[in-house]
C-alpha cells in the first residue's frame, strides 16, 4: 500500500509591475517576471471539470476530447493533459501534425486523425500509433505506409450521411467497406471505428439529425455484412451529447464513443442555452489592462472612419487589443469589463486597440478613481462578459471567437481546483472551502476498496458528507457496501440511479446498534444544486451519513465541510511501449461492472472544510 499525504493551496499569484522612476540598486534576488500585457488565460481546472460532466452525460460511452486548432485556441498539450486527466478516453484532431506535436509532447493517449491532403504524412502517423480516418481516397496510401513499416495501420472509416463534406458517400460505402476488409485482410489496416459528422445537432428541432442517424445505422450494417467489425462507433458532437438523453433512445446518438469538443472548453453550442444553463465553466479570459485614459469634449471622433462621436464630455479608455490578436473587427459594442462595470467598446476595432467610452468626464484626473492599468476582461468566466455576447457583436458564432485569437496573445494556463469545489449551478462558498489533507490509497481486489470504507465509517458521526466520483465501473457501489458494513446499516446497498436516493437504517442487531443510517444517492441525473435540492437531503442529512454519487458541483451547498473521495480504474490496457488505442480503451469499459471486479484502484479522499482540520485517518487499509 501507498499513502501519500499532502496539502495543496490553488491560488494564483499576480505580479505588480509598477515601473519604479529610477533605475533599481542592484540585487541578488531575481525579480518576479511580469505578467504578460495581454493574455488568454486558460483554467485547466474549469477543462476538468467540463470533460467530468460531459463524460456523465455521455456514459456508458467512452468520450474523445476534441484538442484540434490548437485545442480551439486554448493550447493542445495542457488542455489534452488536463482532459486526460479528468478520463478524457482519447483525443481527437484535425491534421496529423496536430496528432504528431501532442505525441513529441510524451502524451501517448489513444489520438485520432481525421483530415488528410495527399501530402500528409501517413508513415509518421503509423509509426507514432495515431489512428486515422478514411474518407475516400487515403486508404491505399495509408495501407502502403503501413506495409512499408511492417506495422498494421488503425483506421476509422467516415460515411457522409449527408453534411456534404469529408467522407465515403453511401453511394460509394459498399465498394469502401469492401476494400477496407481487403486490406485488412492482408493485415495492412484493421478498422476500428466508423464515423459520421452531424450537420444540425445544435438545432434540437431538426428532422436532418434523425436522418443521419439512420443513414448511420445502415451503414454500419453493410460495413458488418462486409466482413468488417468496429468496435468504436461514433457520431456524437457536444451538442449531441447534451441532448441524446431528449432521444426515444439515447444510444443511437451516443453509440459507443462520443467527441466533444466546444463544451470541453466551457462554451455553449445552442443558440437558446448558456454555458451555465448546461453546467459547463468558460475556461478562457481575455484580458489586458487600461493603457491609457484621457478627457474628451462632447463631439470627440474615436478610432477609424469616425463612426463613433462622444455624445458629450468623457473620458476614453485605450486597451491594447485588436484584431491582430484576434479581436474581431466587425465587433463594434462588444463587452469590456473594467473596475466591476461592464462597457461597450466604441469606434472601429483596430489592428492592436480598441476604445472604451467610460460615459464620466473627469476619471482621468482623479488619482483614486483613474482607471489606468486596471485590467480590462473580454470575456471570461462568472461576473465577465460572455464569449456569446461578442459573437453576436461580431455576427458569427462562439466557436469563431476563441479560435481566431491569435498567438501574440500569451496564453496564461492556471489551476483554480474550481472543479472540485464549485460549478454552475451549485450555491454557497464551496470554492472558498480548504482542502485539509489529501489521502491516496491503492486497493488491489474488491475486498481491499470495502475495507478501506469500512475503516473510514469508524471516523465519520452523523451529518457527515461524502461526495463519491468514479466512472462506470469504478467500485462506486463496492465502495458504499463497506461503508454500509461499518456504520453498521442494514444489508441491501445497490445503486440508486434508478430512484435517486435510498436510505438505509442502522440495524439494531447489527455490529453497531443506535448509529447513524446511511443516505446513498446518485446525482448523475441531477443537473444543478437546486434540483438536488428537490430531493430534500437537508432534511436527512443531520442524522445520517450522506454518499452522493456524481456530487461535485451539486452539493457542497449542504454542508461547510465534506469527503470528496475518487476511485480510479484504469484503463486502455496496452503493449509495453505502445500508446492505447480506442478499442482496447472500449474493450475495458465494456468489461467494466460496479460489482467490485478484482483490478487495482487508486482512491483518492480529500477532506475539506473544518469538520476535517485533523490529521487524516492512517488505518484505512
Amino acid at each position: 500500500m501507498t499513502t501519500d499525504l499532502q496539502t495543496s493551496s490553488l491560488s494564483r499569484t499576480e505580479a505588480r509591475t509598477d515601473a519604479p522612476t529610477t533605475a533599481p540598486a542592484p540585487s541578488s534576488t531575481p525579480r518576479p517576471p511580469a505578467r504578460p500585457e495581454r493574455s488568454a488565460v486558460i483554467d485547466l481546472a474549469a477543462i476538468r471539470h467540463n470533460v467530468t460532466h460531459l463524460k456523465r452525460l455521455a456514459a456508458p460511452a467512452a468520450l474523445m476530447a476534441v484538442v484540434k486548432a490548437d485545442a480551439y485556441g486554448h493550447g493542445a498539450v495542457p488542455v489534452a493533459r488536463a482532459a486526460l486527466e479528468a478520463g478524457a478516453d482519447a483525443l481527437g484532431v484535425a491534421h496529423v501534425t496536430e496528432a504528431m506535436a501532442l505525441r513529441a509532447a510524451g502524451i501517448d493517449a489513444p489520438l485520432l486523425a481525421w483530415l488528410h491532403t495527399v501530402d500528409t504524412d501517413f508513415a509518421a502517423a503509423v509509426e507514432h500509433d495515431v489512428e486515422l480516418a478514411v474518407s475516400g481516397w487515403e486508404l491505399e496510401p495509408i495501407a502502403q505506409a503501413a506495409a512499408a513499416a511492417g506495422r498494421t495501420a488503425r483506421i476509422h472509416l467516415k460515411v457522409d450521411t449527408g453534411l456534404g463534406r469529408n467522407g465515403f458517400t453511401m453511394q460509394t460505402w459498399p465498394a469502401a467497406v469492401r476494400a477496407a476488409a481487403a486490406a485488412q485482410g492482408r493485415g495492412d489496416v484493421v478498422v476500428v471505428g466508423i464515423m459520421t459528422h452531424l450537420g444540425a445537432a445544435d438545432d434540437p428541432g431538426a428532422a436532418e439529425t434523425e436522418e443521419q442517424l439512420t443513414v448511420f445505422e445502415r451503414a454500419v450494417q453493410q460495413a458488418r455484412e462486409a466482413g468488417l467489425d468496429p468496435s468504436v462507433r461514433h457520431v456524437a458532437n457536444t451538442p449531441g451529447t447534451i441532448d441524446a438523453a431528449n432521444l426515444l433512445d439515447p444510444a443511437r446518438m451516443l453509440n459507443d464513443m462520443v467527441r466533444v469538443g466546444i463544451g470541453l472548453y466551457g462554451i455553449s453550442p445552442f443558440e437558446d442555452r448558456t454555458a451555465e444553463d448546461l453546467g459547463l465553466i468558460p475556461a478562457m479570459t481575455l484580458r489586458s489592462t487600461v493603457s491609457n485614459v484621457k478627457e474628451v469634449p462632447a463631439g470627440q471622433g474615436v478610432s477609424y472612419g469616425f463612426r463613433y462621436r462622444t455624445p458629450e464630455a468623457t473620458t476614453l479608455a485605450l486597451v491594447p487589443l485588436g484584431y491582430a490578436d484576434g479581436v474581431p473587427r466587425i465587433g463594434t459594442g462588444g463587452p469590456v469589463h473594467i473596475n466591476g462595470v461592464t462597457y461597450a467598446e466604441v469606434g472601429r476595432v483596430a489592428m492592436d486597440q480598441i476604445v472604451v467610452d467610460l460615459g464620466e468626464p473627469g476619471l482621468a484626473t482623479d488619482t483614486e478613481r483613474n482607471p489606468l492599468g486596471a485590467e480590462a476582461v473580454l470575456f471570461g468566466a462568472d461576473d465577465n462578459p460572455s464569449v456569446r455576447e461578442w459573437s453576436r457583436a461580431a455576427q458569427t458564432i462562439d466557436y469563431e471567437i476563441v479560435t481566431r485569437i491569435s498567438q501574440r496573445v500569451p496564453r496564461e494556463h492556471v489551476d483554480t481546483g474550481r472543479d472540485a469545489t464549485q460549478a454552475p449551478g451549485s450555491s454557497g462558498n464551496a470554492a472558498e472551502t480548504p482542502e485539509a489533507w489529501n489521502l491516496t490509497l491503492h486497493p488491489t481486489t474488491a475486498q481491499q476498496t470495502q475495507e478501506i470504507a469500512r475503516n473510514l465509517a469508524a471516523h465519520l458521526r452523523p451529518g457527515d458528507l461524502l461526495v463519491l466520483t468514479g466512472e462506470l465501473g469504478a467500485g462506486k457501489t463496492t465502495f458504499t457496501q463497506g461503508l454500509g458494513a461499518g456504520l453498521g446499516v442494514r444489508e441491501g446497498i445497490i445503486s440508486p440511479t434508478f430512484v435517486l436516493a435510498r436510505r438505509h437504517p442502522n440495524d439494531a442487531e447489527g455490529p453497531h446498534p443506535g448509529g447513524p443510517a446511511l443516505v446513498h444517492v446518485d446525482a448523475y441525473r441531477l443537473a444543478t444544486a437546486a434540483e438536488v435540492d428537490d430531493i430534500d437531503l437537508e432534511e436527512t442529512l443531520p442524522t445520517a451519513v450522506t454518499v452522493v454519487e456524481w456530487g461535485l458541483g451539486k452539493v457542497e451547498h449542504l454542508s461547510d465541510s465534506r469527503l470528496e473521495i475518487t476511485i480510479d480504474r484504469g484503463v486502455g490496457a496496452k503493449e509495453e511501449g505502445q500508446a492505447p488505442d480506442l478499442a482496447s480503451v472500449l474493450a475495458d469499459l465494456e468489461a467494466e461492472t460496479d460489482d467490485g471486479e478484482d483490478e487495482p484502484r487508486t482512491v483518492t479522499i480529500r477532506g475539506i472544510g473544518p469538520r476535517w482540520v485533523e490529521a487524516a485517518p492512517r488505518d484505512l487499509l
